[in-house]
């Protein structure tokens, strides 16, 4: 099973050292978020094709918990 989790490539922002800096910091807990859900996943209670659901999701899970 694949699933995408797409982020902004903070390599890319152009713009001063703040927005650079802040461009790196949504990008990491973004992904560190992303793991942090999928390491909570109940994977032996879910079956192949709601763990697939769940794995989606996660990708469309930002850094903020409001989103989440």
């Amino acid at each position: 099973m694949t699933a995408h989790w797409g982020v902004p490539d903070p390599a890319a922002v152009v713009g001063d050292k703040l927005t650079i800096e802040n461009a790196f910091r949504e990008a990491f807990i973004t992904l560190q978020r992303r793991i942090e859900l999928f390491a909570n996943l109940p994977v032996k209670s879910l079956d192949r094709l709601s763990l697939k659901r769940e794995v989606d999701a996660i990708g469309k899970v930002s850094g903020t918990k409001e989103s989440a």
